[in-house]
């Protein structure tokens, strides 16, 4: 009887360290993917951002359409694979950028703040947020958070 316990023991112990594997190795091969991703997502947001900023000061760049459209989709294509947070702070960015596109198109600024404050303290946030999301599984000699906890049992 002890034999075959020791046994189920053993296998059960080695189910759960290929699941960890599989788990940790799934982290680490998006990780790659996420890290182009938000670099094209942080360079679209930001120059939809160029684009009104040159707007307000009068300076036109033209190239306002292209950069809202490319916006869009890396938007989108963020919110197919970040986290909780990035997805959070992705959309924040984009419904500022939204918000803030008629106050530069017809100078109806209530206040004499810089109407794109707003979108470049949410462009702070998601910086950070990106930032804490591609670092979690690349962090040398460091396991994932959930497996940490399941061995503290």
């Amino acid at each position: 009887m002890t034999g075959f316990a020791g046994a189920w023991l053993a296998q059960r112990g080695q189910i759960r360290i290929q699941q960890e594997q599989r788990a940790h190795a799934e982290q680490v091969r998006w990780l790659d993917d996420k890290k182009g991703l938000y670099r094209d997502l942080l360079i679209t947001l930001y120059a939809w951002h160029d684009s009104l900023a040159s707007i307000l000061k009068d300076e036109d760049d033209g190239k306002l359409l292209d950069n809202r459209s490319a916006a869009y989709k890396w938007v989108v294509e963020a919110s197919l694979i970040a986290g909780d947070e990035v997805r959070s702070a992705v959309s924040d960015v984009h419904r500022a950028l939204l918000r803030v596109q008629p106050v530069v198109f017809e100078g109806t600024s209530t206040t004499d703040e810089w109407p794109l404050q707003g979108v470049e303290d949410g462009l702070s946030t998601l910086e950070d947020a990106l930032r804490a999301e591609l670092a979690m599984p690349g962090r040398v000699g460091s396991r994932p958070r959930w497996a940490a906890v399941d061995r503290g049992r």
